[in-house]
């Protein structure tokens, strides 16, 4: 009898861990299989491929990212082969297998200095974010530098010894910042992170990071002497932000716009204020209460400034907010559980709505998103002042009877979101048109148009691309310009200053390059006839458009 008591019992104690596991699961292996890579993604590897296939090293490769980014990208891509979905899948799963390495670590660390239950629901909640991150964020800069943090933060609890702590994590603090620069917030998120656990680690943490920093960098500019110059010109090739012309209404505006459709496309974050206000519910004193108010939202701030400063309003800008959302998420929701005895319904009652009406949302026509953006907004942000009410002053915001793989279910569903089939990469007019089921069919559709231009002038030839990177991606041409994607000549079509800059002569002398045999050019993306003249004489001369062979979006000009 107790035998079998016991065999109930051990049953009941590992069920809701595998409940929520195959939760989490199923929707990561779905993306592996079927989502694929988001079109920044695919550029940048296109450019690494078609640059090494000429024998260019990632680190002689300019693919508007810094050299940390490219050689982890490069990582990723070195364990890929096969067809282009099976090459996909693997990046992915490599991505995914390391976000699982970081977020167990996590769990380690924070074990360290919070209880146990409540460790191991951040870690999952985190891993979960980062590996179903919306597609036009996953494996961005911003998401990088996220793991990177992630990581960060479990070396700074993790090691005994303080010193040591900081010299791992401060490393990898460091690679924060060096993905992409901008990518500096996320550091100072992380560092916030472990000064609310331990102040001397976070001392410790921040005080090397700086140094590593610098050595880091310094070993890029060894290993490749123009990444200092492409430093210093990347902002020439940004249109005009609230860096260089200064702050203006309509930069509020769209910051506010911004982070609403990343609510919309990752409804964790909206529920962030309600995770925070039930946080300072159970806070032990005042001190503890103002921390709690404060901290995340200096977090928050510090996010924002980032995007502020790039000026771009992308959404993937704010990957690391939702990631951060779902770990504070994950530990209202368990800390409510064990100081009161259920579930807090006004945070899992938000989640819950908007878990399911965020894909209604989605579903709905292009047309219809854009003309009843306001109403949407407002409907969100109403559930999200309601669910602050009941939790900041309701009496009853306990739920006594679901468990906590309920809570589990209804937050990864949440978090599911970005990758339903469905979801657009963005709510307003940024690739609105784009959702996961499209971009996955129009990349079938320019890979199968692909396919007769690649018989027809050989896979091994090599040509100079005027397309964006994925295009090179997509067709797999070798090139041996080290611009693969000739930023610097197609941001003269549009930006002034540019053909001064000295990349743009590197980038120009590609057009007299005598082992091309084809100029690969995207109409809907470089504009020919906008060059300065210098650069359309160079393909007047040396190549007749007239002849173009067209393919899908792309025309191969061949050698005169």
């Amino acid at each position: 009898m107790r035998a079998g008591i016991g065999r109930v019992s051990r049953w009941r104690s590992w069920l809701p861990g595998t409940v929520i596991a195959a939760v989490i699961a199923l929707p990561v292996v779905f993306t592996i299989a079927w989502t694929g890579l988001n079109h920044d993604v695919r550029y940048v590897l296109g450019c690494l491929r078609v640059g090494r296939a000429a024998g260019l090293a990632a680190s002689e490769v300019f693919v508007h990212r810094p050299l940390a980014y490219r050689w982890v990208m490069a990582g990723l891509d070195s364990v890929s082969a096969g067809p282009l979905a099976v090459r996909e899948a693997l990046v992915r799963a490599a991505a995914v297998v390391v976000v699982g390495l970081c977020a167990w670590w996590l769990r380690a660390g924070l074990a360290r200095f919070v209880a146990s239950r409540e460790a191991t629901a951040v870690a999952v909640a985190v891993g979960a974010a980062l590996a179903l991150a919306p597609n036009w964020g996953f494996l961005q800069p911003e998401w990088v530098a996220a793991v990177f943090a992630v990581a960060a933060v479990a070396a700074a609890l993790w090691f005994d010894r303080v010193a040591l702590a900081g010299v791992v994590g401060g490393v990898l603090l460091a690679l924060v910042v060096l993905v992409k620069y901008t990518t500096a917030p996320v550091a100072l998120l992380a560092v916030g992170v472990v000064a609310a656990l331990d102040r001397r680690r976070a001392v410790a943490l921040a005080g090397a990071s700086v140094p590593a920093g610098g050595v880091l960098f310094g070993l890029a500019v060894l290993v490749e002497p123009r990444e200092w110059r492409w430093l210093w010109e990347l902002p020439s090739l940004n249109p005009p932000n609230p860096v260089t012309r200064g702050l203006v209404w309509a930069d509020g505006q769209a910051l506010a716009v911004t982070v609403a459709n990343e609510a919309l496309l990752a409804p964790v974050l909206a529920a962030l204020p309600v995770a925070v206000a039930l946080l300072v519910r159970l806070a032990g004193g005042r001190r503890e209460r103002t921390a709690w108010l404060v901290a995340p939202a200096l977090g928050v701030l510090v996010v924002l400034a980032g995007v502020v400063v790039q000026g771009q309003w992308f959404q993937y800008h704010l990957v690391v907010l939702a990631v951060f959302a779902a770990g504070l998420w994950a530990l209202a929701v368990t800390r409510w559980w064990v100081a009161r005895g259920g579930l807090p319904w006004p945070l899992v009652g938000l989640t819950a709505v908007a878990a399911v009406g965020a894909p209604v949302v989605s579903a709905a026509p292009v047309s219809w998103r854009l003309g009843h953006g306001a109403v949407v907004y407002g409907v969100l942000v109403v559930l999200v002042l309601l669910a602050l009410v009941a939790s900041v002053g309701g009496r009853f915001v306990t739920a006594s009877r679901p468990g906590l793989a309920v809570a589990a279910v209804v937050g990864v569903s949440a978090l599911v979101v970005p990758v339903w089939p469905t979801s657009p990469y963005s709510f307003d007019n940024i690739h609105t048109a784009y959702t996961n089921a499209e971009r996955v069919q129009a990349v079938r559709e320019t890979g199968d148009a692909f396919a007769p231009l690649r018989e027809r002038i050989g896979a091994e030839t090599p040509v100079t691309y005027l397309a964006f990177g994925d295009m090179g991606y997509l067709l797999g041409n070798p090139t041996t310009c080290r611009y693969p994607s000739p930023v610097f000549l197609q941001r003269t079509t549009y930006l002034p200053g540019v053909d001064g800059l000295e990349s743009y002569r590197e980038n120009l002398n590609c057009l007299s390059d005598n082992a091309s045999r084809y100029l690969v050019v995207q109409p809907s993306w470089f504009r020919v006839p906008a060059l300065p003249e210098e650069a359309r004489s160079l393909i007047e001369a040396r190549y007749d458009c007239d002849r173009a062979i067209p393919a899908g979006p792309v025309l191969a000009c061949p050698r005169r």
